[in-house]
């Protein structure tokens, strides 16, 4: 057998390579160990969020799948961040997971892709061109290109209290024979660790005692495009966690395996185990958890915000102490995984293995932590392994005009030593990279790249053409003796107050005034965030050769020249990626460099 692309594992970073590259015209092969359980969400049961929803909208644009499966199968609407501005709100749903994983199973049996339930045990050929996958059952598989979406499987271990077992996941394997490959490959592997929360027969719960999370009905819906989606709704709530609950956590840490060593790995810094959140704030007895339904109708409960690998006893504790969980049934207890993922430095911007001509990576083997993120990373993998199929040459979006190129951006080129999390404060450009205007930012992007659909296209052009009527109307109106253009950028002026204003903008709908009027408000910071993005790709080549060391720059904190110093960075670019080194510590840089006589700017010293 030989295929264009083969794609290894059946996350959500693994779908969305194959189906770009099935999308594509390429033949598209994703190998995975467990057929059954492709586009499982093995842990919250939600798409969306502060940063990650204007991802999924990126992706929709790009011709991904993730925003309509997340539209057809949500069981509950909410904007994050609504205190804020709406440049940074950020759109999440509550999903039925087996009915997401089963729509994302069928998008692939669509678009022709091949799923082959095997066990990848090693790239074939050489590392600098491999021919193809290794399987246990198979035997050799060939492909002109590769793109590794292995998830948290490589080498994985699970932990819960004393318990050790292998897998990726509850009920699946561990990838060690592929892990070995890598090293044996000589490419840079670290350990890395996440963990889940117990889940919950919903009967044995009293839902009376727990707060409401109200639903909010309207119209968004992640994905540009027109699917029908069934009106089912379940109820989410929260409760607060106690003394008691606290009190559960601290008397088993003696049993637990992230405090006790034997967990190596380190785990997202943003969503931590909760008996790490009772040892490091201590003073603080309340932490807030979300009881969030795993589908329409089902039977279990997830607690998000309860994640934990501490023994079953303790478990039952923490989760009884809860108000409504006196009596709670726990159907599956929470646990730990630790894993390996390359190293960042050894991919390019394109997601490209360096040291390779045609192999790829995406999703938490990149270290990354959140479905969003990898769906994203999958979508751009897979696109490129197709582009070098087709003999083009891979390429990657720009960090001022995407959430995925600030991800790329981040990611590439420099060791991190923990999991990255996407928030819109890692974006300089957030303004204007928002999600109301993610069809038309990305759209561009998509045709380059070769993932555009040509539905896409023609909605691309109704929005265009939607937008400069919006503006022209704008631009002719006066009201309240104040052209509209001005009145835009009063403090609660939005679609809904322009359109009453100026009747006839209801045609071109309200998403187009909407982005309109976003843009005129925050068109002077705009304005400004590009001149420092601009300045920033000018001195990002500059090279750092004459730094002898950094631990003798008075102008960066000691943080910063010791990360530098152990890192030795070539260039500003690559400096200013490495976690500790603040934009002051670039600045003062750029001081050092201009105090030792070098031009700083233009692209070169």
């Amino acid at each position: 057998m030989r295929y264009d692309v083969a794609v290894v594992g059946g996350g959500h970073a693994g779908i969305e390579a194959a189906l770009a590259s099935a999308r594509m015209g390429c033949s598209t092969v994703l190998v995975t160990a467990r057929t059954c359980r492709i586009g499982e969400m093995s842990c919250n049961p939600a798409i969306g969020g502060i940063a990650k929803g204007t991802l999924v909208r990126e992706i929709d644009a790009l011709g991904g799948a993730m925003a309509e499966s997340a539209d057809v199968t949500a069981i509950q609407h909410r904007m994050l961040n609504r205190r804020k501005g709406p440049a940074v709100w950020g759109p999440r749903v509550q999903s039925d997971s087996p009915a997401y994983a089963a729509r994302q199973r069928s998008r692939l049996a669509e678009c022709g892709v091949d799923v082959l339930e095997d066990e990848v045990l090693a790239l074939a050929g050489d590392t600098a061109g491999p021919s193809g996958l290794v399987c246990r059952r198979t035997g050799e598989i060939g492909a002109g290109s590769i793109v590794i979406a292995a998830g948290t499987f490589l080498a994985a271990r699970l932990f819960r209290g004393s318990e050790r077992w292998r897998g990726g996941r509850i009920g699946d394997i561990s990838s060690d024979a592929l892990e070995e490959d890598l090293r044996r490959r000589m490419f840079h592997v670290k350990r890395f660790k996440t963990g889940t929360s117990p889940r919950i027969v919903r009967r044995s719960v009293d839902h009376d005692r727990m707060e409401l999370q109200e639903d909010e009905p309207g119209s968004f819906r992640f994905s540009f495009r027109n699917v029908e989606c069934p009106d089912r709704r379940e109820r989410c709530y929260t409760v607060r966690t106690n003394g008691r609950t606290r009190e559960a956590a601290l008397g088993a840490l003696g049993s637990s395996p992230l405090f006790a060593g034997a967990i190596e790995g380190r785990g997202p810094r943003y969503c931590p185990s909760f008996e790490d959140k009772v040892v490091k704030f201590p003073d603080r007895t309340e932490h807030l958890v979300h009881v969030e339904p795993t589908g329409y109708g089902s039977r279990l409960l997830y607690l998000n915000g309860l994640s934990t690998s501490l023994p079953r006893e303790a478990q039952e504790r923490m989760v009884r102490s809860l108000p409504g969980f006196e009596r709670a049934e726990i159907a599956l207890f929470g646990y730990a995984v630790e894993y390996s993922s390359l190293d960042n430095t050894e991919i390019d911007r394109t997601l490209r293995l360096k040291r390779t001509e045609n192999v790829f990576a995406a999703g938490q083997i990149l270290g990354t932590s959140g479905y969003e993120e990898a769906a994203a990373l999958g979508l751009l993998a897979g696109a490129n392994a197709a582009r070098l199929a087709g003999g083009k040459e891979p390429i990657f979006p720009c960090r001022a005009g995407s959430f995925l190129g600030v991800m790329v951006d981040d990611l590439s080129g420099v060791s991190r030593d923990e999991p990255y999390r996407l928030f819109s404060s890692r974006a300089e450009n957030r303004l204007e990279i928002r999600q109301d205007n993610a069809l038309t930012r990305m759209m561009p992007f998509a045709e380059e790249l070769g993932t555009a659909l040509a539905a896409d296209a023609e909605r691309f052009e109704s929005r265009r053409m939607a937008e400069a009527g919006v503006a022209a109307a704008i631009d002719s109106a006066r009201i309240e003796g104040r052209t509209a253009r001005e009145v835009c950028r009063r403090p609660g002026w939005g679609a809904g107050e322009m359109i009453a204003a100026i009747p006839g903008l209801v045609e071109f709908g309200q998403e187009a005034v909407a982005s309109v009027i976003l843009d005129e408000k925050y068109r002077g910071y705009v304005r400004r965030s590009r001149k420092r993005l601009e300045t920033r790709e000018r001195i990002r080549s500059v090279s750092l050769d004459p730094v002898d060391s950094y631990m003798e720059i008075p102008e960066i904190c000691f943080e910063a020249r010791e990360a530098l110093e152990a890192a030795r960075p070539r260039t500003l670019g690559e400096a200013e990626r490495i976690p500790g080194v603040r934009t002051a510590d670039i600045e003062g840089l750029v001081v050092y460099l201009g105090r030792r006589g070098r031009r700083v700017g233009g692209g070169s010293t």
